[in-house]
């Protein structure tokens, strides 16, 4: 079963902050490609993505869909007439047309002037080094990542308790194959995910199989990936990250809070009593008991005293 263990996401590379010292304009969440002054050219990333979608034989509707853009706006972006609007809707015109993500940020550059200023506070210089994030920091910054990737979906799971993980998983186009004799994990088409056999007397246990597995698609399609679960690799930062998602979608924040107004956590007493209140909380959610101190130790809900 995936653990609910303490979730480190700091094993990435540093990533150099002068290099994205333009991009983003903060104040009108618009880009501006790195170098450009000016109003008459937005740089290369539009002509790219017209190159991109011209190679697929894609028309502007057909790129625009979910980005959020009329096939017009797109036609004035693709010409250096406009500005991306922003970095959603740069990558969802990218994956409409086959463009590598990685290359939207490359010819964008994410981060503006006010974000390198930001970053450069002497409250945040031991996160750098020589002009680069610490590995800490990228972990950190992946872990807010993924922590609003969660809030974002689950925002469209509704408001009863427990989660339903099935209507996770159906928007996320995953069917969810129970009592499974394989190992856990994803099946050739990536379309399915196997719960396995050991778990089907334990309904706690099918929904944190299951939640894991939704997660892991759902960074999957966050990163443009083929979503990959190895239940024997637990230790590692894919397996850890699958876990932490899907302890925020079973227990998401807003619905966390809500319980808690609803019956509140005592904040002093024997130790008895705040377990029993603890076991509360994981009966509503139907998720272990560690998995609910978890959530509630993230979200620092409650002081406690005894």
């Amino acid at each position: 079963m995936p653990s609910s263990g303490g979730v480190s996401l700091s094993d990435t590379k540093p990533v150099s902050v002068a290099q994205h010292a333009t991009g983003l304009d903060v104040g009108s969440a618009r880009w501006k490609p790195s170098g450009v002054t000016g109003t008459a050219s937005y740089g290369p990333l539009g002509a790219a993505l017209r190159k991109a979608r011209n190679d697929a034989g894609l028309s502007l509707r057909a790129a625009a869909v979910g980005a959020g853009l009329s096939y017009s706006t797109l036609s004035r972006i693709e010409n250096g007439l406009l500005p991306m609007p922003s970095l959603d809707a740069a990558v969802a015109v990218a994956r409409n047309v086959g463009f590598d993500e990685r290359e939207v940020l490359r010819l964008a550059g994410p981060l503006a002037p006010p974000g390198a200023a930001e970053l450069a506070d002497p409250g945040l210089r031991r996160s750098l080094s020589g002009g680069r994030l610490s590995p800490g920091a990228v972990g950190a910054l992946r872990q807010v990542h993924l922590r609003e990737l969660a809030s974002e979906f689950s925002a469209g799971l509704g408001a009863g308790r427990p989660v339903d993980v099935r209507l996770a998983a159906k928007q996320l186009r995953l069917a969810l194959v129970a009592s499974c004799r394989l190992e856990p994990g994803f099946n050739s088409d990536r379309m399915s995910y196997r719960i396995p056999e050991a778990a089907s007397d334990s309904y706690v246990a099918q929904r944190l199989w299951s939640a894991h597995g939704v997660a892991h698609r759902l960074i999957a399609d966050d990163s443009g990936t083929a979503p990959e679960c190895r239940p024997a690799e637990r230790a590692s930062a894919a397996e850890r990250e699958a876990t932490y998602v899907a302890s925020r979608i079973l227990v998401p924040p807003a619905l966390l809070a809500a319980e808690l107004r609803r019956g509140p956590l005592p904040v002093s007493g024997a130790p008895a009593v705040f377990t029993a209140a603890l076991e509360r909380v994981a009966s509503r959610f139907r998720v272990p008991v560690d998995w609910a101190a978890a959530r509630l130790a993230e979200d620092r809900i409650g002081e406690f005293s005894w």
